[in-house]
C-alpha cells in the first residue's frame, strides 16, 4: 500500500538530489552513502518543519486571545529546537475551547503528529542503515580470520640484522650496494599517512556518529531521569559535531580519544554531585548501547584492527619490491614489521608473536621520535592501535565473530 507520508518526502528528495554548485556529489559506492543521504534528508525536513512551526507561532502571537503568552511565544519562535515549539502549540490549543467541528484545530494537531512520526521514521531508518553498515564492516574484519592454521613448515621470512643483514655486513657489501637505495622513513610515513587518512577518518567518524545519534535520541526522547543532563547532552553533541568537522585525521583521532577519556570512562571516582551526575549519564549511555546490541569496547577493538588492516595493506604496497630491500636498515625494519604482523595473524593466540610484532612497532615509533621525523604521528597512531590489539584482544574479537557469523 502506498505510504501517504512519502508525499511529503518527494519534494525533499528532489532538493537533496539537486547538486549544489561547488559541492561534490556523494559516491554511490561509499559505505556511508545511505546515512549521509538520510541525515541530509532529516536536516532538510527539520528546517522545513521549523519554518511551518514558526509561521503558526507568529499567527498565535497576532491573536489577541493569546496576549498573555506573548513572551512564551516569542521564546519558542526564537528557539532552534522543534520540541519547545510543538509543546507550546499543543499547550495553547488544549487550553482553548474548540468545537469538534473545528477543522483547522484538528489539522494542526494532525500535522504535529505527522511531524513527530516522520522524525521517528527517519531516525529508525538511520539506525537500521547504521546497523547494516556496522555488520558489513564487522563481517569484513571477521573474514580476515578465515585463514589456515600455521603448520610446522611455516617459517618467518625475516630479513633483520640477525639474518640477511648480518650476512651482508660480514661480506662488507652494504656500503657498496646501498648507495642511492636508502628508503626515506619520513617519505614512507608521509605516503602512508596520505593513503590511510581517509579510511582512518571514516572509521573514527562512524564511531563518533554512533555516539552522536545515541545522544540525540536520548535528548529527543526526553528521559525524565536525565532531565538535569539535557544541557550536558547538548554540549556533548556540539563537541562531537566539532570533532566530525575536523579535517585532519591525526587531530580528529586525538580529539576523539580525549573525549572518550573524559566522558566515557566508567572507572572514575565519584567525588562530587557533578561527577555523580556524569557517572549516571555515562552508565545510561552504555546501557542504551547494550540495549541496541552495541558494545563500545568491542567496537573500539574492531576499529583498531580495521585500521591496522588498512595500514598494512598500504604498508606492503609501499615497500620496495626489489632486492635493494636487503641492503638498507630502514627497508629491512619496515619489511620485518610486515612479516611479524602476518606471522601473528596466522597464530593470534601466540603471545610471543604478538610481543615481537608490537615491540618492533614500538622501536620504529621511538626511532621516528628520536630522529625528529616530520611524519612520526602516523607511526604513533599505528603503534597505539597495535598496543590495543593483543593476543587476548584477538580472542575476544574472534569470539564475537563466531556470534556474528
Amino acid at each position: 500500500m502506498f505510504n501517504l507520508s512519502l508525499l511529503f518526502w518527494f519534494p525533499l528528495l528532489w532538493f537533496v538530489a539537486r547538486p549544489v554548485v561547488g559541492e561534490s556529489l556523494p559516491r554511490l559506492n561509499a559505505r556511508d552513502y545511505q546515512l549521509d543521504f538520510l541525515r541530509a534528508l532529516a536536516d532538510l525536513a527539520e528546517q522545513r518543519a521549523e519554518l511551518s512551526l514558526n509561521d503558526y507561532l507568529q499567527q498565535l502571537e497576532s491573536d489577541a486571545s493569546y496576549g498573555n503568552y506573548s513572551g512564551q511565544l516569542a521564546f519558542a519562535r526564537a528557539s532552534h529546537k522543534l520540541q519547545p515549539k510543538v509543546l507550546l502549540i499543543k499547550q495553547l490549543l488544549d487550553a482553548k475551547h474548540h468545537s469538534q467541528l473545528d477543522l483547522k484545530h484538528t489539522c494542526v494537531l494532525r500535522n504535529l503528529l505527522f511531524l513527530s512520526r516522520l522524525n521517528q521514521q527517519l531516525r529508525s531508518a538511520r539506525e537500521s542503515s547504521g546497523q547494516e553498515i556496522r555488520q558489513l564492516r564487522l563481517h569484513r574484519v571477521c573474514q580476515q580470520f578465515e585463514r589456515p592454521r600455521p603448520t610446522v613448515q611455516h617459517r618467518e621470512r625475516l630479513i633483520n640484522d640477525q639474518t640477511v643483514g648480518a650476512a651482508l655486513q660480514q661480506l662488507n657489501l652494504t656500503q657498496s650496494l646501498s648507495n642511492g637505495t636508502s628508503l626515506s622513513l619520513n617519505e614512507f610515513g608521509q605516503q602512508l599517512y596520505e593513503r590511510v587518512k581517509l579510511s582512518g577518518s571514516e572509521i573514527i567518524d562512524n564511531y563518533v556518529l554512533m555516539l552522536r545519534d545515541l545522544l540525540q535520541n536520548i535528548l529527543d526522547a526526553d528521559h525524565v531521569d536525565l532531565a538535569e543532563n539535557s544541557t550536558q547532552l547538548e554540549q556533548l553533541i556540539q563537541q562531537l559535531d566539532t570533532m566530525l568537522a575536523i579535517p585532519d585525521f591525526f587531530e580528529k583521532r586525538q580529539s576523539v580519544y580525549s573525549f572518550i577519556e573524559r566522558h566515557l570512562a566508567s572507572d572514575h571516582e565519584v567525588t562530587s554531585q557533578g561527577t555523580n551526575s556524569k557517572q549516571r549519564l555515562t552508565e545510561h549511555l552504555l546501557d542504551q548501547l547494550k540495549a541496541k546490541g552495541l558494545d563500545l569496547f568491542v567496537i573500539f577493538l574492531f576499529s583498531n584492527f580495521e585500521f591496522l588492516e588498512h595500514v598494512h595493506e598500504h604498508w606492503t604496497q609501499l615497500l620496495p619490491q626489489t632486492p635493494t630491500v636487503l641492503y638498507d636498515e630502514t627497508n629491512r625494519q619496515l619489511y620485518d614489521i610486515q612479516q611479524l604482523y602476518e606471522s601473528f595473524k596466522l597464530d593470534t593466540e601466540s603471545f610471543a608473536k604478538y610481543e615481537a610484532y608490537s615491540q618492533a612497532l614500538k622501536r620504529l615509533h621511538e626511532r621516528t621520535v628520536e630522529q625528529g621525523q616530520q611524519n612520526h604521528h602516523i607511526f604513533e597512531m599505528f603503534n597505539n592501535a597495535a598496543q590495543n590489539v593483543g593476543s587476548v584482544t584477538f580472542n575476544m574479537i574472534k569470539a564475537k565473530c563466531k556470534e556474528l557469523l
